[in-house]
């Protein structure tokens, strides 16, 4: 495929992966489901027995972290770092986004980010940005939350891995969108009173869990397929990086494929 062939495909992948995403978190796995109005324009129709509810029902509390001057190079495994909020970008958790506690400095050990936390960031400098959320799977230790991430609570039954995609959501992000541009004197950042009004869908543990499982398998076939793509552009771009530079350089005859002007006449 030639560069726009590979990056249409690329722009069709992402688009399907967040229709996918959407579709499972607020309508479920079952076609056959009967359903219901929720009574709200972000949701639309949902499942009969799921409910519409405030994420004051889904949420138990909030850990806010703490931004101490830090060192711009990333931790070392082993020394003490702190979260930067690109660590939750695109609902992936990446231990790397974070910069070096100096040494002087104590460490708050209760901030300390574990695998299975809930992360989330209420601040960014893009909008777009504001309310990512994503499951810490794996991470390396002693890093911990900055005052612009939240670690969030559930309330029992709720499975985090389900609340993750849920957050990815359009119908979630749109409401985040909304919550932003209505918090006064709060550019760019998500204040826990507006987090706690977004309406989302109060879904039974053992379906968040089907559908998680769901997405899981799903967005890891749509992600492998989209590297695949960006390694094509990138090997047809180095190959025409080389072929321009062997040409230039005479390392290769292109006069043969150069018209004739005389024969063109």
């Amino acid at each position: 495929m030639r560069f726009e062939e590979q990056r249409r495909l690329i722009a069709l992948l992402k688009e399907k992966r967040q229709a996918v995403i959407s579709h499972a978190v607020t309508k479920g796995l079952d076609p056959a489901a009967p359903m219901k109005p929720s009574g709200i324009d972000w949701l639309g129709d949902i499942p009969a027995h799921w409910e519409a509810v405030q994420v004051r029902r889904v949420f138990a509390g909030f850990e806010q972290g703490w931004s101490p001057d830090c060192h711009a190079k990333p931790a070392a495994y082993g020394e003490w770092g702190v979260l930067k909020t690109g660590c939750v970008n695109g609902g992936i958790f990446r231990d790397t986004e974070n910069k070096t506690l100096p040494e002087e400095t104590e460490p708050c050990v209760r901030l300390e980010v574990m695998p299975g936390d809930l992360v989330m960031s209420r601040a960014s400098g893009s909008p777009q940005l504001i309310g990512s959320m994503a499951l810490v799977q794996n991470t390396q230790p002693k890093l911990m939350l900055s005052d612009k991430l939240f670690r969030i609570l559930l309330q029992d039954a709720q499975e985090p891995a389900f609340i993750a995609w849920l957050f990815g959501s359009n119908p979630i992000r749109e409401q985040i969108v909304l919550a932003i541009s209505g918090a006064e004197g709060m550019a760019n950042n998500l204040p826990q009173s507006k987090i706690k009004e977004i309406l989302v869908p109060l879904v039974p543990q053992d379906e968040q869990q089907q559908i998680a499982a769901y997405l899981d398998a799903q967005t890891r076939r749509m992600d492998t397929l989209t590297a695949e793509a960006e390694r094509a552009i990138t090997l047809l771009q180095e190959r025409r990086s080389a072929l321009i530079s062997a040409a230039v350089t005479g390392k290769i005859d292109v006069r043969d494929t150069i018209p004739n002007s005389t024969e063109a006449a």
